[in-house]
Formats: C-alpha cells, sequence, structure tokens
C-alpha cells in the first residue's frame, strides 16, 4: 500500500489547508511520510499560484517545525514545486518537484493549467487555436526542461500538463493520433535520460477530467520500457485528496509490469514494491 505523498500544496499557494492538517490527515491515513511542495513564485505570472517572495522563508520554517514536532510519528519533508520558468535553489529543500506549467512563445508565457478561459485565450493568441501546435510547443518545453546539463529536479511533475483541459483526449488535440504520441514519447524519453523520477499523478483523475493519470497510459508503458523510477503523488491541495486513487495506481502499475515505485526516506529515495495483481 502507497503510504506517502511528495506533491503536497497548502494555504501558502493554492492549497485549502493548512500544513498541520495535512500531517494530521496523513497521520490518520497510517502515511509513513508526507512531502510539501508549495508553488514557487514564478515571475511571469506572480499572480497565478506560487508562494510569494516574502512568504517563502515562513513557508520553510512552517514545514520545518512539523518536522521537528512529529518526529517519531511520521517523515516530514521540506520540497518546492519549481516551474521551469523560474527555479528556487534546491539547497534550501529536501526534494524538488519540477514542472512545466507555462509556454513560452514571443517573450510571453503561456499557462497551461489555469482556468479553460485562459486556456483558450492562450491557444487563440499563441497558437492560432491549433491544439497540436499548443501540445508540440509544450512537450518541447518538457524535453528543453529534462535536457539541461545537470539534473533539474529529482521529481519530473505531471510531464503531460498540457492534457488539463483537452476533454475526452480530443477537445483540442487527439491524444492517440500518432503525431501526438510521438512528441509526447519524445518529452518522456527525455525525462527519462535526465536521471528525474517521473511523477504518476492522480489528480486529472480527481479532477474527474480523465480516468487516466498524469502520464497516459501508453507513456506509462514505454517509461516501464525505459526502466523509469516511479513516484505516486496525488498533487493534493486539500487534505481530501492526499491518497487519491492511490489504490488504482497499484494495480495500474503492476500491470503494466513495474514491480516497485519509489518513495523518499530519511536516507534518500528507496524503493517499495507493488502487489502482484498479474
Amino acid at each position: 500500500m502507497i503510504q506517502s505523498n511528495l506533491h503536497t500544496h497548502t494555504l501558502f499557494c493554492d492549497g485549502k489547508n493548512t500544513p498541520e492538517e495535512m500531517v494530521e490527515a496523513a497521520i490518520g491515513l497510517g502515511f509513513r511520510s508526507l512531502g510539501f511542495s508549495g508553488h514557487g513564485y514564478a515571475d511571469c505570472d506572480p499572480g497565478f499560484c506560487g508562494t510569494p517572495l516574502e512568504a517563502m522563508p515562513a513557508y520553510r520554517d512552517a514545514v520545518r517545525a512539523l518536522q521537528a514536532q512529529y518526529e517519531g510519528l511520521i517523515d516530514v519533508f521540506l520540497g518546492i514545486e519549481n516551474d521551469a520558468a523560474y527555479m528556487h535553489p534546491a539547497s534550501d529543500y529536501d526534494y524538488t518537484i519540477g514542472s512545466v506549467h507555462y509556454i513560452p512563445v514571443g517573450g510571453e508565457y503561456h499557462c497551461a493549467d489555469a482556468t479553460p478561459q485562459k486556456f483558450e485565450r492562450s491557444l487563440a493568441r499563441a497558437f492560432g487555436g491549433d491544439g497540436m501546435k499548443m501540445a508540440k510547443a509544450y512537450f518541447e518545453t518538457v524535453c528543453a526542461f529534462a535536457s539541461a546539463p545537470s539534473r533539474p529536479a529529482d521529481i519530473m511533475g505531471h510531464m503531460d500538463l498540457v492534457r488539463r483541459f483537452n476533454a475526452g483526449g480530443r477537445r483540442y488535440f487527439d491524444e492517440s493520433s500518432p503525431a501526438y504520441r510521438a512528441m509526447a514519447t519524445e518529452a518522456l524519453e527525455a525525462v527519462v535520460r535526465s536521471g528525474m523520477f517521473l511523477e504518476v499523478n492522480t489528480s486529472l483523475i480527481a479532477k474527474g477530467a480523465s480516468d487516466e493519470p498524469y502520464p497516459s497510459v501508453f507513456l506509462l508503458r514505454r517509461a516501464k520500457e525505459m526502466g523509469a523510477r516511479v513516484v505516486v503523488n496525488s498533487d493534493a491541495h486539500a487534505a481530501k485528496n492526499l491518497n487519491f486513487g492511490f489504490d488504482r495506481m497499484e494495480e495500474l502499475l503492476s500491470r503494466i509490469g513495474f514491480t516497485e515505485i519509489w518513495e523518499l526516506t530519511k536516507a534518500g529515495f528507496e524503493p517499495q514494491p507493488l502487489p502482484d495483481f498479474c
């Protein structure tokens, strides 16, 4: 049973609960550990969801205090979800998640994960309404991020986030098309080569936007072929979602052929066995 979540948001950014409420909920679920990954401030869009720069010290202090307060009950880790457009120093944190929320085009940054209205404005303004062009630009940004000279983060977050508003897998672009699958696979392969852990993120299912996690099942099959190391996270913005879909992900990953997932411990990232559903 998965007993950890490293993708957790609180009132310090766009979450619904305090850090302490999240820890108490995790203990109630029998978690071994809980990691906080507040959105880092990104100067390309300071009003979206990032923790304000002036609040970052308070965020770090609050999580460090919980590490001490709950010592022996649950392992608490301090992390950050950096956006590729603005990277905060990893040295301030126990681990980092690296995500692509913004697609840079002509000196402007277009968010793939704000609201449907903003998504459609960006689609029209930057891509002439062509969803495949937008998806291509998104995955090119993922490739560039993952191909940095040094590993840009410990975990690659929701690597196909561009699917967020693509209802039914075809509203703006056809996720089953060979062209889409080729560009998404190229991005995945860059992520796996980078040495980052690949996040299996259940938030798209929690939102009722898809039956599949980030990344899609076809990408998870390719990830298995490449020997990717996967971390299962819920991207929880509320305590009620801390373990959303974890049982389902255990079965999905096992049927694909994965035998283990990775969790952060005090000794670093360590593998945990998956149940055999085959």
